[in-house]
């Protein structure tokens, strides 16, 4: 097997609607856990906050990289995904279908 040196990779993580992650906005710190392995990261407080009122879903990218000995994900941010439209029973179960 050919051994690829490289000195970051890109991550892409999809958080659907309705499974959005908490994340502090005092304190944007964070872990992802991949099996056996964590990978710290931290985005902004406003992303965070936006995270917290998000209604759709988002992705969180970054640049996967190792600090020492640890994967780390650096520049870390979301891209957002609008919510879904609601279909015509979940408008009249909400008395909006009046």
């Amino acid at each position: 097997m050919k051994r690829i040196d490289i000195t970051s990779a890109k991550l892409n993580v999809v958080f659907p609607e309705g499974k959005l992650p908490a994340i502090d906005p005092n304190n944007p710190s964070f872990v992802l856990a991949l099996g056996g392995f964590e990978i710290a990261g931290k985005v902004n407080p406003k992303a965070a906050r936006k995270l917290a009122a998000h209604a759709g879903g988002a992705v969180l990218q970054g640049r996967l990289i190792v600090e020492g000995g640890k994967l780390v994900l650096a520049e870390a941010g979301f891209t957002w995904i609008d919510p879904r439209p609601k279909d015509g029973a979940e408008v009249a179960a909400e008395g909006g279908g009046q």
